[in-house]
Order: C-alpha cells, then structure tokens, then sequence
C-alpha cells in the first residue's frame, strides 16, 4: 500500500508537486472536498470523505480495473477516514489524488467543491491557484551569527539548504586563512573596522566582505539557472549594500526585513517579508499579461488548447497561462492538465490571471 505524503498544516504546492502529478498516468482518482477549520463541522469530513471514495472505487470497476486493485489504490486515501486529528487541523478544502504508487492529499485555502474524476490523469489545474495565486519567494536571513533561506508563499514557509554558503562568520573565517599582509594593515589600524549586529564588537570589514562573497556564491549557485522568485534579505539595512555588490542573482528586492533576523522564525520572517513582495508578484503578473498581447501574432504567442498542449509536450511553454474559469474543480481532467505537468517538467512558468486578452481562457508565450 502506497503511504500517503502528507505535510503539516496548509500543505505547500510546489512545481514538483504539479510536475509529478501532471505527467502521471491512470487510472488516477482525483477528490475534491470542501473541509472546515474547526467546530463540529470537522465531524462530517471523514464521513463526507468515505462517500466520495466509495463513489470513486465504484467508478475504477465500472471502468475495468478489478475491485481489489481498486480498494488497494484507495486504501490510503482512506486512512484518513480514522485520523481525527486531521480533521481537526485541516482549511476550507481538501485535494486528493490516487494512482498506481502515488497518494496525495494537499489542505488548500480555498473552498472545493465535492468532485469525483476517475480518468487516465490527474485534474492539476484546480491547485494551480492554491500553488501560485500568492506567488513564491524567497528570504535570506543573514546575521554574522547565521545565514538561513527560506522558501515561501502568502501561507507557507519552509527552510531549505543553503548550500556551499557558510552557516555563519565563524564557518566562513574557518574556511579561509587571512593574508599577512590583511593582519599588517589591521594590526596597524589600516583596515575598517565594522561594528557587528551578530556576535557584537568590532569585526574588520575585510573578513565581513569575504564572508558575504562566500554567501552571495554559494546563494547563486543555488539560484542559477530560470529562478525569478523575488528575494528578501532580512538583516541589518548595511549589509544590503555589500549583499548586492557580491550577488549575481537579479531579483533581490530593495526593500529590506531590517533587523536582526537571528530571533525570528520561518513564520515571522515571512508575515514581515510578505507586504515587501507582494507588489513585485503583482508586477510580475501583469507584466505577463502584456507580454502575452505582445506575442500574440508573432508565432510566440498562442491561445488554441490543442497548440499549447503540443507545445508544452515538446517542451517550447516558457510561460502557461490560466484564467480561473479554467481552473475549477469540477471540469474534467484533460490534456491541459498534462501540460501543466510538462510546462514544470521543462522549468517552465505558470501564471493563474482573472482574464486574457481577446477572451482567451489558456495562452501560452513560448521559447521559440
């Protein structure tokens, strides 16, 4: 029986995620539920769950897959008919997915309608908007005494590995031996010195300089490649300037989480990085929008589903765009799904917008 993959609270939706379930191959189950977050509603959620499942495993025989591979595929799914606690922590809608060696259940902030699809794939456009409506981004906190990145959105964060970066000044001075004659110059008072916000005292500003060079590399060889997330530093507001001289990456932010950053938790720094990056996600949303009218005509630019799919399949979508009346849980799954799953699989960009030029519902700008 495949376990289910399940995170904590609202549960993050990343690219992988709409990559892996947007390239699988049935028979898939996909279950949409509304859900409440607390009160005695939470009682009728499994109850509501066990009918929608036992409606799915129904639809799996009627299509010819045999009754025990259809509770088997459903089993996991199920489990979650006996786990109280997660009724008791869920929020105003459940995702569920089941196929052959996947099952994935996603607690989205927005309402889902009570939805059975039984097919050869996955419905993935409806967590399209729960993935990327707030838009991700990134934070970097950095003080002398660590150096942290998180990944975020409006209602998630979560920590991520940094790297070749050093974990501190201490781990940075550890990894390199200072030049005699930087020992002579400061020695004899010919260096700067810096007052620091991490350990406290006087830190000379060379050693400072290398260490926010190591953090800057380590942090672009993390970010190479298609990476357009903004990013937030939090620190003190005179380290922004020496971060920004050494960093390659292009989308960090002016605007600074100042202080600091050392008493603050994921969840902190992301509720004061948000009203910072909220502006560029706009930005870059409606800057979407008229490349799009721009490409239009030009054979970069295309609005027939049938185009987008196959340009997706061949990896040529640099950017998919939804509207919402495409998005809906209840249509039934198809091959925009797929392309979906193969515009991530290609780094490819997703953009969920309220409408399109022309009345367009799906539009792509592609590579070449």
């Amino acid at each position: 029986m495949t376990p289910i993959q399940r995170t904590r609270n609202i549960d993050p939706i990343t690219a992988d995620d709409l990559q892996a379930l947007g390239t699988a191959s049935g028979p898939a189950v996909s279950v949409f539920m509304p859900t409440h977050r607390g009160g005695p509603e939470t009682r009728e959620g499994p109850m509501r769950l066990r009918s929608l499942l036992d409606r799915a495993q129904s639809e799996l025989v009627t299509r010819g897959t045999p009754a025990e591979e259809a509770a088997e595929l459903l089993a996991p799914l199920r489990e979650l008919g006996t786990e109280d606690p997660f009724w008791q922590h869920t929020a105003y809608g459940l995702a569920l997915y089941a196929a052959p060696g996947i099952a994935r259940v996603f607690r989205v902030d927005t309402e889902m309608p009570e939805t059975v699809h039984v097919s050869d794939s996955f419905a993935v456009r409806p967590l399209v908007p729960a993935a990327i409506a707030d838009g991700e981004f990134l934070i970097l906190a950095l003080s002398q005494n660590s150096v942290r990145l998180f990944e975020a959105t409006r209602g998630s964060v979560h920590e991520r590995d940094i790297g070749t970066a050093p974990a501190s000044m201490e781990d940075a001075e550890g990894r390199t031996e200072r030049e005699p004659q930087l020992q002579h110059q400061a020695a004899a008072g010919g260096t700067a010195a810096f007052h620091g916000h991490g350990a406290g005292g006087e830190v000379d500003r060379v050693m400072l300089e290398k260490f926010f060079r190591q953090v800057a590399t380590g942090i672009d060889e993390l970010l190479a490649g298609p990476d357009r997330r903004p990013l937030v530093l939090a620190a003190v507001a005179e380290h922004h300037p020496m971060l920004r001289s050494e960093l390659s990456y292009p989308h960090l932010l002016d605007q600074v989480v100042a202080g600091n950053p050392d008493h603050l938790d994921g969840a902190e720094l992301k509720e004061k990085a948000w009203p910072l990056v909220q502006p560029a996600l706009n930005a870059d949303a409606a800057a979407a929008t008229e490349r799009f009218g721009e490409a239009l005509g030009t054979g970069l630019g295309i609005s027939d589903p049938r185009e987008i799919v196959a340009a997706a399949a061949e990896g040529r979508v640099e950017t998919l765009i939804l509207t919402g009346a495409i998005c809906r849980p209840e249509d039934q799954p198809g091959d925009l799904d797929d392309a979906v799953g193969h515009t991530c699989a290609t780094s490819g960009r997703l953009v969920v917008l309220e409408a399109l030029p022309h009345g367009n519902s799906v539009g792509a700008i592609l590579r070449y």
